[in-house]
């Protein structure tokens, strides 16, 4: 087959999101698929190491590529003789020719169940997009079974060809030697150790101000620091004010962006780790401090549970008491921690990025060799 694929992701380098998503699967494939080829699609230039068979194809007249999906991509695709496209953002080109077919990713529905948590810009494109895209798609993966029990719920798909791929977690997330990573982090951080941490985007979504507020209540019978790791996103503000009004201003500290390789050590020097988020289609960042030996506390959200089974503690992510209470047992219970962390690591040891690769090329042969639009499997998780 050829397959082509969204890559607009990739000129971020991000080590979150959906960024890391796309390259993530792409480098699986690159090291596992040695018999189709792979055009990669993107209106301004990235950076990915190609491996042989495989090119990318960027450019265009179109300043914002949402409206290069929908105008420029659908010619290149039907010049390329595309068998398959991926689009792996949550939007495909609408126009698109009915032979050549087409495998949506959908990560989460953040717009219709939390809309109030995007921007406005963001909304009003994802409203106009995703649901045309949806109806068009040939099959469509999602990251969770949570996911694809909210996209049943809130759309009618055409395709019966639906299928989970779990997301996966890195071998750069694993324990390490508390002596050698304490150093490591205090060079960048200062002052930094012991700590809580959490990683995530500052939004509204990742519910930080009720983390805060857990944390300055508990704040007085621990020594520790909270870490916000994390690039700015849209509205912050409410975190930032609980931050102000804390009245423990000096224990939080904010890292801002953290680079790609300074994230494993960070994980694994916490003493714990923090995720209220109110909506996750998935949830990796949990994942990877379960790789890294480090207990979790978080949401007791579907797609959450879903990732962390019985291996981390879950509060009711409205309820600061609930998190102080939880942050509290995994700092000072000894024992509590030790089953938490060994539970962690077996968990965290089922999600790999080869097997998401394996399932999303098992998908692409299923669509291939559909003989028609809508043809394949029943719904059902990889």
């Amino acid at each position: 087959m050829r397959i082509g694929v969204d890559s607009r992701p990739l000129r971020e380098a991000q080590t979150s999101g959906i960024p890391m998503y796309v390259r993530s699967v792409l480098r699986a494939l690159a090291r596992e698929d040695r018999d189709n080829e792979y055009v990669l699609y993107a209106h301004r230039d990235f950076s990915f190491d190609l491996p042989p068979r495989w090119r990318k194809h960027v450019g265009g007249s179109m300043r914002y590529g949402s409206v290069w999906t929908q105008t420029e991509l659908p010619g290149w695709l039907v010049r390329d003789r595309i068998d398959v496209y991926w689009g792996t953002e949550h939007v495909l080109p609408i126009l698109l020719p009915r032979r050549i077919k087409t495998v949506l990713t959908v990560c989460d529905l953040v717009y219709v169940l939390h809309p109030e948590t995007m921007s406005r810009h963001n909304r009003m494109l994802t409203q106009l997009l995703v649901p045309p895209s949806v109806r068009r798609a040939d099959a469509i993966v999602t990251i969770s079974q949570s996911t694809l029990d909210d996209l049943q719920a809130h759309f009618r798909p055409r395709t019966t060809l639906l299928r989970v791929a779990h997301l996966g977690v890195s071998d750069r997330f694993a324990p390490r030697d508390p002596g050698a990573v304490g150093p490591r982090v205090e060079r960048p951080y200062p002052g930094l150790t012991p700590y809580i941490l959490t990683v995530g985007t500052f939004e509204p979504r990742k519910n930080l101000q009720e983390l805060v507020r857990a944390f300055a209540s508990i704040a007085g019978r621990i020594p520790h620091n909270l870490a916000i790791a994390g690039q700015p996103g849209w509205n912050g503000s409410p975190a930032l004010k609980a931050i102000e009004r804390s009245g423990c201003r000096e224990r939080i500290r904010l890292l801002g962006y953290v680079p790609d390789d300074a994230l494993p050590d960070l994980y694994a020097g916490a003493d714990a780790f923090a995720f209220p988020s109110l909506y996750e289609g998935f949830g990796l960042p949990p994942l990877e401090a379960l790789a890294s030996g480090v207990p979790v506390v978080c949401s007791n959200l579907p797609s959450l549970r879903e990732v962390v089974g019985e291996a981390a503690m879950l509060v009711d992510p409205r309820d600061p008491d609930d998190i102080a209470r939880g942050l509290l047992s995994l700092v000072l219970d000894r024992s509590l921690r030790t089953t938490l962390v060994a539970r962690g690591l077996a968990r965290a040891a089922r999600f790999r990025w080869e097997k998401t690769a394996a399932d999303i090329r098992e998908v692409f042969s299923m669509v291939a060799e559909s003989g028609r639009a809508g043809a394949g499997s029943a719904a059902r998780t990889g």
